[in-house]
């Protein structure tokens, strides 16, 4: 007698197609929602600089459960990158390499110099940042090396975006609260950048999650 061999488990991928969206859309609001929450904290105080590595690995951790070096060394990069920038004063050096001149943007004047090396700051800033947070992702997705990418690419967005919605809200707006106009539209750009770079790297843990 034909013994019959036993059944491997139907999965309905409909399901877990329709979950994994929801998952990576999910992914998706809470990582710009963390984003913008901990730039709108910054703007109260100095020492809540660093605010957005707590955010994050908030978010992280719902993925990825032993990620908590996460924070310690985004906090590490902002340190470095803080130190580079403000204490070295390479952003001296970086305004020189870039022409004087303005560029109508949305009704406003917007100088050219001040866009570009606005952006190029926070390219460098978010790249080391990016920098030291792969040393833990990599410990954990492949491919981990695309974040640093993501991140100075998200720096870059995030950059001039500040500096274009800070001035365009100044004419409406009080200088203080034309600050939050112009740090959360950054986050929101940093965020939006990331986070798709954030699903496809964790594509696999998010698809495993949809099944169980």
């Amino acid at each position: 007698m034909r013994l019959s061999q036993p059944q491997k488990p139907k999965w309905n991928k409909r399901a877990i197609w329709e979950g994994s969206l929801l998952s990576y859309l999910s992914l998706v609001g809470l990582w710009i929602l963390a984003n913008i929450y901990s730039e709108f904290l910054e703007e109260f105080s100095f020492w809540l600089e660093t605010g957005f590595a707590i955010a994050q690995w908030l978010v992280l951790r719902r993925y990825l459960r032993s990620i908590g070096g996460w924070i310690l060394v985004s906090v590490g990069g902002w340190v470095i990158a803080f130190l580079l920038i403000h204490v070295v004063d390479v952003g001296q050096w970086i305004v020189v390499l870039f022409p004087k001149g303005q560029l109508a943007i949305g009704g406003e004047s917007v100088q050219i110099q001040a866009l570009w090396t606005r952006s190029t700051i926070r390219l460098l800033e978010w790249t080391i940042i990016g920098l030291c947070q792969w040393l833990v992702l990599r410990r954990h997705v492949d491919h981990s090396s695309w974040w640093i990418l993501a991140s100075a690419l998200g720096g870059a967005v995030k950059g001039p975006l500040e500096y274009i919605v800070g001035l365009t809200a100044e004419n409406a707006f009080k200088p203080n609260v034309a600050s939050y106009f112009a740090a959360i539209s950054g986050a929101l750009g940093y965020g939006i950048v990331t986070s798709i770079a954030l699903v496809w790297l964790l594509r696999e843990w998010i698809q495993y999650r949809s099944m169980r």
